[in-house]
């Protein structure tokens, strides 16, 4: 008989197959009659529900494999250190990157923002800008925020074009799917009331400030399904989640311990977050289901030279996690094998 507690399955089905391993599982395997083929990779069980067999016919037909593993085989560790890498150096205080699609970034400094190809070759695009923060891209067009004065401006990247297009104080910037912005309030200004999360509305005009009442935020990263936000608190540690049908019911899902200094964060298509922490100099992983974290990548400068922004990116074999650090390097996190990781689609 096969034991289901030691089948190991291709992660892309995994929301499918997994409800079938997790109910066989359950039971006795002389209850549930199941038994498999390992040549063939097919499972068979005869008394299983209608919903669970249709869920196992349409992984089959997708071409996915089962394979049996030895029940001594080590478990994939999700919390193995990455190896680590220099993409390019001498930037200019990186604040904040958005993948190019062809492999490079773009980055925001202290008052520039350059361009990384997929080699490390470092091209200005602007300079003199008012301290630039949040970047987002979408058809060619560069979105970015302003922190000297409070702009949210559109830079053409075939034309060159300029352009200012609202004003509001903002640090992290979000895209959503619908062409909305969304944007983030620090909480530097001690005293001042708290800004939360504001929401830019191009089709009106409107700018929502306080759309959700987060007491701070930094980076900004969009679920899987589109349906929530997830937002970071430089101060606390706390990685907070906001439903975007219902923003004042936003909720803290995971707390980073001791004074980390979180500044932003992104999330996989598989639901994983990864957040820099800024005075800590290390990269956790998060799993907002839970509200476990763990290291992934320490080491990374600190205090104030520590990691500013990460994301994903393509790399030589996949997907790689890139990550602009206050020393004025572009690091690039590779994953040890196994590790699911794609970036979110937009």
């Amino acid at each position: 008989m096969c034991n289901l507690r030691n089948v190991q399955y291709s992660a892309w089905v995994g929301e499918f197959l997994g409800d079938f391993i997790q109910c066989a599982a359950a039971f006795p395997d002389a209850e549930v009659g199941a038994y498999c083929s390992v040549c063939t990779s097919v499972i068979a069980v005869p008394t299983m529900s209608r919903r669970l067999r249709t869920i196992l016919v349409a992984v089959l037909v997708a071409g996915a494999t089962v394979t049996v593993v030895p029940a001594n085989a080590a478990p994939l560790d999700p919390c193995a250190p990455w190896t680590m890498e220099t993409v390019a150096a001498g930037l200019d205080e990186p604040e904040n990157l958005e993948a190019d699609g062809d492999g490079g970034f773009y980055v925001s400094g202290a008052s520039s923002i350059v361009h990384v190809d997929a080699n490390g070759t470092v091209v200005p695009l602007l300079d003199n800008l008012p301290a630039p923060r949040g970047l987002q891209l979408h058809d060619d067009v560069l979105h970015f925020v302003t922190g000297q004065d409070s702009k949210l401006r559109s830079f053409d990247v075939r034309t060159r074009e300029l352009d200012d297009v609202a004003e509001f104080p903002a640090h992290g910037l979000l895209r959503l799917p619908n062409g909305d912005f969304l944007t983030t309030d620090v909480g530097t200004d001690i005293g001042a009331p708290s800004r939360g999360l504001t929401r830019y509305e191009p089709d009106t005009g409107a700018v929502l400030t306080n759309w959700s009442p987060v007491p701070r935020s930094e980076g900004l990263a969009l679920s899987p399904d589109h349906t929530r936000v997830y937002t970071d608190d430089l101060f606390t540690g706390q990685v907070i989640e906001v439903p975007l049908e219902s923003p004042d019911q936003w909720s803290v899902v995971a707390t980073i311990p001791g004074i980390p200094g979180l500044d932003d964060l992104t999330m996989s298509s598989a639901g994983t977050l990864y957040v820099a922490a800024h005075f800590e100099g290390a990269i956790h992983r998060v799993d907002p289901m839970t509200g476990n974290a763990c290291v992934i990548a320490s080491g990374l400068s600190g205090g104030w030279t520590g990691p500013s922004s990460v994301r994903i990116g393509p790399a030589a074999a996949g997907y790689a996690l890139y990550v602009t650090v206050f020393d004025g390097t572009l690091r690039r996190l590779t994953p040890p094998e196994g590790v699911e990781l794609t970036p979110v689609g937009r």
